[in-house]
């Protein structure tokens, strides 16, 4: 049991990983040094809606989903453990508000996965980039 849930770890990590890469991948240069904090939650928004995503559909629970989630982060944004905790301590009530880039990177990551041709996938990975566009027009 014990070894099936660290292979369901180890998929979404993966997965995450991929798929978060080829999003910021479609993003604009600098998007990592950003200081606009409507810029950087809506990154970090959408990256917890996709590794949340995953990790749900993979059937795994709360624990191991916030586990995945704080190494996901960290890695792909290059934070350290306490700015994730802060983070990741938002998350839950902009989930609960409907955040939208929550919900956009979770059924991106999904769409993304699901998809058959390379069009397909590149259509759900420049949601991020969309997301970004629509915030730097306010």
């Amino acid at each position: 049991m014990q070894n099936n849930q660290e292979k369901k770890i180890e998929a979404v990590t993966k997965m995450a990983l991929q798929f978060l890469a080829e999003a910021i991948g479609q993003c604009p240069v600098g998007l990592e040094r950003s200081t606009n904090p409507d810029i950087v939650f809506a990154v970090v928004g959408f990256q917890y809606g996709a590794i949340q995503s995953a990790a749900y559909v993979a059937g795994l629970g709360e624990d191991a989903s916030a586990g995945i989630t704080a190494d996901v982060l960290g890695r792909i944004n290059g934070m350290d453990k306490e700015r994730i905790s802060k983070f990741l301590a938002l998350m839950p009530t902009l989930a609960e508000k409907e955040y939208p880039p929550i919900g956009i990177g979770g059924n991106s990551i999904i769409g993304f996965f699901n998809s058959i041709t390379d069009e397909e996938k590149l259509a759900k990975s420049v949601s991020l980039r969309e997301i970004l566009h629509q915030i730097e027009e306010m």
